[in-house]
C-alpha cells in the first residue's frame, strides 16, 4: 500500500507539474500575441490606440517580462502622441522601480532626461544626470555627454570644452560619443587667453 501510494504521489505531483507549465507557456504565448498587436497599431500609426493597448497588457498580464516590455512601450508611444510629459512620467516611474533591472533603470531615467532637454532647466537636467554620470553607471558616457550639450546650451564654452575633451579622451567610451565629441570641439570657439593683472607677477 506505501509503494502504490508513493506511486499515486508521483503521478500526481508530475500531472500538476505539467499542467502549471502548460498554463504558463500558454500565458507567455498569449502575452507574446498581445505584445505583437501592440506593435502592429503603432507601424499602422494608431499611437494612441498603442498607448492604451501597452498600458492594459501591463496592467493584466501575468509574465513579468511582457509586463516590463509593455510599460517601456507605452512610455515609447506616448512620445508618438506628442504627449512628452506623459512618456517623462511613465519613464520616471520604471526609473523609481526598484523591482526593474538597474540598467532599464537607467536607460529609462536618461530617456526622460532627453526628452526634457529642450524645456527643463539646467539645473534639473543636472539632477537627473549626475547619478547617471557616476564612473560606475552603465550609461555614464551618454549621460556625460548630455551634461557637455547642457554647459554648451547655456554658453559655458570652457566647461563644454573640457567635457568634451574628456570625452574624446576616454579610450572606454562607445566610438560614437568619441567621434562626436572630436567633432564638437572642433566647433567650440578657442579657450581665452589667460589675462595677467598688472599685479601679478610675472610668469616665466
Amino acid at each position: 500500500m506505501l509503494v502504490i501510494g508513493a506511486a499515486v504521489a508521483i503521478v500526481v505531483a508530475t500531472g500538476v507539474t505539467v499542467y502549471w507549465q502548460d498554463v504558463q507557456r500558454v500565458k507567455r504565448e498569449d502575452a507574446a500575441l498581445q505584445f505583437l498587436a501592440g506593435e502592429k497599431l503603432l507601424l499602422e500609426g494608431k499611437n494612441a490606440e498603442a498607448v492604451a493597448h501597452f498600458a492594459k497588457l501591463a496592467q493584466e498580464t501575468g509574465v513579468e517580462g511582457y509586463a516590463l516590455l509593455s510599460r517601456m512601450k507605452e512610455a515609447a508611444a506616448k512620445i508618438e502622441t506628442r504627449d512628452v510629459m506623459g512618456a517623462v512620467a511613465a519613464f520616471d516611474s520604471l526609473a523609481a522601480d526598484s523591482k526593474v533591472d538597474p540598467l532599464l533603470r537607467a536607460v529609462a531615467s536618461l530617456k526622460a532626461a532627453m526628452l526634457l532637454f529642450d524645456t527643463a532647466s539646467a539645473d534639473e537636467l543636472k539632477l537627473r544626470l549626475n547619478p547617471l554620470a557616476k564612473d560606475d553607471g552603465p550609461l555614464r558616457y551618454s549621460a556625460k555627454e548630455m551634461l557637455a550639450f547642457i554647459a554648451m546650451r547655456e554658453n559655458m564654452n570652457d566647461a563644454a570644452r573640457k567635457q568634451f575633451q574628456e570625452l574624446a579622451d576616454a579610450l572606454d567610451a562607445p566610438q560614437g560619443i568619441r567621434a562626436r565629441a572630436a567633432e564638437i570641439l572642433q566647433t567650440l570657439p578657442p579657450a581665452l587667453p589667460e589675462v595677467v593683472s598688472p599685479s601679478d607677477p610675472v610668469k616665466k
